[in-house]
């Protein structure tokens, strides 16, 4: 369960509904998505939440695009290095018409982030449409090196 000071990762985050529900419960939540789509997503968050995080509790947008390396750099940068994020979350980011094969590197960023930390709740929601790639997504999780469960 979210709770005070539980650290959330939002992955390829849109508006970031998912990571502000769960800064509103109490987490540390970091929104990320590709640089160009943060401008009124960090605006948004701005006019609206505190962004020096009263009591340790905090809300902040960041530019991410999907590699392992790149996600080792965001955990350095929150650092995280030890610990890692307490949960991860997507919410619509695998469809294959809109986004190609990116759900490939998804997978990657999940790896490593799960890599880090074994113990990383990892929330994937999708909606299901013909031809959108769900299944093979699905399929790579389970064979990825450090996801432990696929349910």
């Amino acid at each position: 369960e979210i709770s005070r000071g539980s650290t959330v990762l939002e992955l390829g985050c849109g508006l970031g509904v998912p990571g502000i529900i769960a800064h509103l419960m109490g987490g540390k939540v970091v929104l990320t998505d590709q640089p160009n789509l943060l401008t009124q997503l960090s605006d948004n968050l701005e006019r609206n939440f505190d962004m020096n995080g009263d009591n340790g509790i905090s809300i902040e947008a960041k530019a991410l695009s999907w590699s392992r390396e790149d996600v080792k750099d965001l955990i350095t940068e929150c650092s995280l290095e030890l610990h890692g994020f307490d949960f991860v979350m997507n919410c619509d980011c695998v469809y294959e018409p809109l986004y190609g094969k990116s759900w490939k590197l998804l997978v990657e960023v999940i790896d490593e982030l799960l890599r880090v930390n074994p113990k990383c709740i990892v929330l994937s929601s999708v909606e299901r449409r013909n031809a959108d790639g769900v299944n093979l997504f699905i399929d790579a999780m389970k064979q990825s090196e450090y996801v432990r469960d696929v349910k």
